[in-house]
């Protein structure tokens, strides 16, 4: 009932109106209700006494007191008929009966209210024409309190008030205890008892405070604090957090009341989002649409709102998928029996949520889900590009490594270029691309490009950049020109500097110094380009890669000449060239040369100088400078190119430690290099962990290496890569487990590591064993051997060769000496070309001889670098058995110029001695001994010795094993004394005497362990027993001599070998096949 608002009673009798006009409101009530309807009522003293009667739960009125016992602060004056009314209408009486009479004459003195009056409000819902203006208008809400009004008001309500005002204020605003929310209620209570309300600053406080701990406690103090508000006071902050404190009690339906009650009054948040989150969180799909409706309508009304996503978004992919699919099945169930209306709101719904679950990124997921989603999002509405876009991009947030979404993501693509017919996006595509050429896609990068080129026209001007950059990252030379070209044509030749970086690494990647040299010469005559620092760079790399060490040092003296400045990074190219040719001179003096003209040294100048150290068997040195760069100032080169110099960590020189410990079985340095990594706080990567690995294998335990891969690796963020499982294919080939090697061949293609040269070598040697296994069998020596198995392997090898894999990413192991550009396919053929001439099938070595002249031209376009020496020396023993010694003879003077290239040093004079490289000591090693055995069938002995003082002249190393044939072979034909002062010389030094290996039926076995070919240098010089056989031949011709002229030569030969003839002597007679065939006939 719609009433004049009544008069208050004022101490004294005093009775004014508040104003003139009419002001709405529910059914009011005054202490006279029973003659409702009246004016303004003037009522007696006795009257106004009566009123003031406390309530007797309180307190007795002390009527038989002096008036100075009577306590200072007034009973609750509400005591009287209080249950009539709301606790919304007590608590603003409270206010109104207790403000201080000036501070209200203060702001407009015809508007002083007379106190004790009673205005008690009905429970019903305001009608909206009450609003206060600044809600109605939008204005924000003014919370700051003034100071007077809390201290006129604390006035009035005596000392006692304004002592309980200051410490609930100091507990509101402390932040020592901000979860003591009990103490702050009570004295909140307090205050109420005290009928002291609240400025709209500390409302906004507390619920504040009261919202910081999610305890029930807080919630039922949140919507009772709530309750105490009048409505006209009430704030998007206050209905936002008691929104909450509802939902968090699981009760929706007081939070929808909440949310209808502010939706016409405030248009701040409101608890719309969290009401949206709960909703779809518990499937209470009808709250959900009536908060989305309201949004649409706000939407289309062009009205601002808050963010209804607010509250989901605080959800997890998993969850909110799963609410999404909750949803669209709800929106399937509607669309069969709601009304269109109401279906079109819920797929709505639906598919919004469907776009909001899908925006989340870099968080782990179920694909299976989101592709289902996906599929039933298209049964209620059409496929949307950017449904399936942001599925996509979901995927590729995870990660390259992902390999389970990346397939998701890759399979989601070709959808929407394929099935759904959508059209990509520029965004989307360049998403791709980069996706692409992480995972070494080539195919799906050709995809990108065709559908740049099919739906806009060409890819976008920044767009060419980073796709040329990913294709010649991976050498695909061909499509970064034909990119290049049509970028020229299609938009300017201004940046032609930029783009033919792209070319020259491309080149690099490929190893193609041929190629790099005549792209060069094309761009000068075509466009006037000129190389900047960065192509020369790349050009200098590439004839690095290839091993032209005089053609690298060309480029720098042509850079110098274009008044260019080499940088760290050109001078670290050259050190690297020279460091892995064990070639310290040099790398050092480059080393010298670049502090001298003022260039900080950086770690790959030092990775360098440590390598080319080790390399040249300064191990000592090699580790001082590792200590020593540990507390070096180095530039660190984060924005170099590191695919060009490596990697920028110190982790690299002290792996390269590592790697040579290894190689040379020497278990306890590795050791002790992995424990001082640890203390120096160097960090292990795929290369650190690929040396611990061969250092396992070398020592025959291939399983505690396989557990590295398997346990250590992962558990420390390290993906093995095709490296680590080729290690392992060759530890387990060493311990005759090939099994073991087809299953980590049939793993690392599950994980989709794409198989390098040297994991496919070790899957040819399976199958060659395979082959010679059954040719064992059912061969009995008339049928040529076949190795079938190991030819498949091959061809499978050779069908895929392209100088793109020397770009994959990743570490990779070295191919011997041989350089990048021939190693990857040449180790195919030297191992074909091995296994027959060992199995005496001479057609087939020339066969497969001819193959690999066809796959050099094939790759090369010409002929023009030799063969490796690892193929000429397998091609060797073919002609050897054959019997064709100057075929044999060719091939060894191919190896010897092969060899030059390779060996000498930078700048060295071949006529001079001394000229080979510490690293290529040993390259004509093998091909020598079957070059002697053809000397030997050639009855051309003598220029066995004229050919050995050449090698040792220039600095070649003869092995073990070519002193142990050299020897035999002048045993052999006569030239005795010499035979054993070769045995004297060059082998006894490692002997330990008979003695050493025991029993004699345990010697022969043991000698024959001990004396290893394939080590070369490494290990102690040791006569073979071959060799001591033949000598001991030696001895009985001269013994058996007559009398006087053989005791001559013995006693030379005691002279010259004295140890040669105490070990032909005291060698027990092993009655087996060499000494039988040997020593009885002598």
């Amino acid at each position: 009932m719609i009433e004049r608002v009544t008069a208050c009673l004022e101490n004294g009798g005093k009775h004014v109106l508040r104003r003139i006009s009419k002001h709405h409101t529910h059914r009011s009530l005054h202490s006279a209700f029973w003659s409702h309807g009246a004016g303004n009522i003037n009522l007696p003293s006795w009257w106004l006494a009566f009123l003031q009667v406390p309530s007797s739960r309180d307190c007795t009125w002390p009527f038989d007191k002096p008036a100075t016992e009577i306590p200072q602060t007034p009973p609750d004056p509400l005591g009287f008929l209080d249950f009539l009314y709301p606790r919304e209408t007590l608590a603003f009486l409270r206010k109104l009966i207790n403000a201080n009479t000036s501070v209200v004459r203060r702001r407009r003195p015809s508007q002083l209210l007379l106190q004790r009056s009673r205005a008690y409000t009905s429970a019903a819902d305001a009608p909206g024409d009450i609003r206060p203006s600044w809600e109605a208008t939008g204005q924000s809400i003014n919370t700051e309190a003034s100071p007077a009004e809390d201290t006129n008001l604390d006035r009035l309500n005596g000392e006692a008030g304004s002592e309980t005002r200051r410490v609930f204020k100091r507990m509101l605003r402390t932040k020592e205890d901000p979860l003591n929310t009990p103490g702050l209620w009570q004295k909140y209570q307090e205050l109420q008892g005290m009928s002291l309300s609240l400025n709209s600053k500390d409302y906004s406080l507390l619920f504040e405070r009261l919202s910081a701990s999610k305890t029930p406690f807080n919630f039922k103090c949140i919507r009772s604090l709530f309750g105490d508000i009048p409505l006209h006071k009430r704030n998007y902050l206050h209905y936002d957090h008691t929104v909450l404190a509802a939902l968090e009690q699981k009760d929706l339906e007081d939070a929808m009341r909440l949310h209808r009650e502010a939706t016409p009054r405030v248009r701040y948040q409101h608890g719309s989002s969290m009401i949206l989150k709960y909703a779809v969180q518990h499937s209470r799909w009808r709250c959900a649409e009536e908060i989305w409706n309201h949004h649409l309508e706000r939407e289309r009304a062009h009205v601002w709102q808050p963010n209804i996503w607010k509250g989901l978004n605080t959800l997890q992919a998993p969850e909110l998928l799963a609410g999404a699919a909750r949803a669209v099945s709800e929106a399937i169930r509607q669309a069969k029996s709601s009304s269109p209306d109401d279906a079109n709101l819920t797929r709505s719904l639906a598919i919004s949520l469907v776009q909001r679950a899908l925006s989340i990124r870099n968080t782990e997921f179920d694909v299976s889900k989101q592709l289902q989603l996906l599929s039933r999002s298209c049964r209620i509405a059409q496929p949307d590009l950017s449904l399936f876009k942001n599925a996509v991009l979901q995927n590729l947030s995870l990660g390259r490594h992902n390999h389970k979404h990346n397939n998701a993501a890759l399979k989601l693509y070709r959808k929407i270029r394929g099935k759904l017919n959508l059209v990509p996006d520029v965004g989307l595509l360049m998403a791709m691309v980069k996706r692409f050429s992480a995972l070494r896609d080539s195919e799906g990068m050709y995809e990108v490009l065709e559908d740049f080129r099919k739906y806009h026209e060409a890819p976008p001007e920044e767009a060419y950049s980073l796709i040329m950059a990913q294709l010649a990252r991976h050498g695909d030379f061909d499509a970064v020109d034909g990119l290049f070209r049509d970028f020229i044509d299609r938009y300017s030749k201004e940046n032609i500097q930029k783009h033919a970086r792209y070319l020259f690494h491309a080149c690099f990647r490929r190893a193609e110094a041929d190629r790099a040299d005549s792209v060069l010469q094309s761009l000068r005559e075509t466009y006037g380009y000129e190389p900047d620092l960065e192509a020369w760079n790349s050009l200098i790399a590439t004839y690095a890669r290839v091993g032209n060490h005089d053609g690298a040092m060309s480029l720098l003296e042509k850079l110098m000449a274009a008044n260019l400045t080499p940088s760290n990074l050109t001078f670290g190219i050259l050190m690297n060239m020279f460091a892995r040719r064990s070639d310290y001179d040099t790398t050092s003096t480059l080393y010298e040369q670049a502090i001298s003209v003022g260039i900080k040294p950086n770690v790959p100048m030092l990775n360098s100088l440590v390598l080319a150290l080790v390399a040249g068997n300064r191990f000592d040195e090699a580790y001082q400078v590792v200590q020593d760069a540990m507390t070096m100032d180095l530039d660190i080169g984060t924005n170099q190119p590191t695919d060009i110099t490596g990697d920028f960590t110190r982790t690299r020189m002290w792996n390269t430690l590592l790697s040579h410990c290894a190689l040379n079985k020497r278990l306890d340095k590795v050791a002790e290099i992995q424990k001082r990594m640890h203390e120096v706080g160097v960090p292990f990567d795929n290369i650190t962990y690929a040396a611990l690995m061969l250092s396992l294998c070398i020592k025959n335990m291939p399983g505690a290496a396989l557990r590295i891969k398997n346990v250590i690796m992962p558990s420390s963020g390290a993906r093995p890569t095709a490296l680590h499982y080729s290690i392992l294919m060759g530890g387990f080939m060493k311990t005759n487990e090939p099994n073991k090697v087809l299953l980590l061949a049939d793993e690392m293609l599950k994980s989709n590591i794409n198989p390098t040269f040297s994991s496919q070598n070790q899957l040819l040697r399976v199958a060659s064993r395979v082959d010679e296994q059954q040719d064992d069998q059912e061969n009995d020596g008339e049928q040529p051997f076949q190795a079938r198995r190991a030819e498949e392997v091959m061809r499978q090898a050779l069908e895929t060769l392209n100088p793109m894999e020397l770009a994959a990413l990743g570490p990779k192991q070295r191919a011997q000496s041989n350089p990048a550009n021939v190693a990857f396919y040449a180790s195919y053929f030297s191992y074909m070309v091995y296994l027959y001439g060992k199995k005496r099938s001479f057609d087939r070595v020339v066969g497969i001889y001819d193959e690999y002249i066809a796959t050099a031209r094939k790759v090369h376009g010409d002929i023009g670098a030799l063969p490796p020496v690892e193929l000429l020396s397998a091609l060797m023993v073919a002609h050897f058995h054959a019997g064709e010694h100057d075929e044999t003879e060719r091939c060894w003077h191919l190896a010897v110029e092969k060899s030059e290239q390779l060996a000498r040093r930078f700048d060295a004079d071949t006529s001079q001695p001394g000229w080979v490289l510490h690293k290529y000591r040993f390259i004509l090693a093998l091909p020598f001994t079957r070059y002697m055995q053809s000397l030997q069938a050639s009855s051309r002995v003598d220029d066995i010795a004229t050919t050995v003082d050449y090698l040792q002249r220039a600095g070649y190393r003869l092995s073990v094993h070519n002193w142990n044939k050299y020897s035999q072979i002048l045993a052999q034909e006569g030239y005795s004394l010499l035979a054993f002062e070769i045995c004297e010389k060059h082998l006894m030094d490692g002997w330990p005497g008979w003695e050493y290996f025991g029993a004699p039926l345990r010697s022969k076995r043991k000698i024959k362990k001990q004396w290893n070919p394939t080590s070369l240098d490494r290990g102690r010089p040791f006569p073979h027993y071959e060799t001591l056989v033949y000598l001991a031949g030696v001895y009985l011709d001269f013994k058996s001599m007559p009398y006087g002229t053989g005791k001559e030569t013995l006693q030379d030969l005691e002279r010259l070998a004295p140890r040669t003839m105490e070990a032909v002597l005291k060698m027990p007679n092993f009655d087996d096949d060499v000494q039988n065939s040997i020593l009885r006939r002598n």
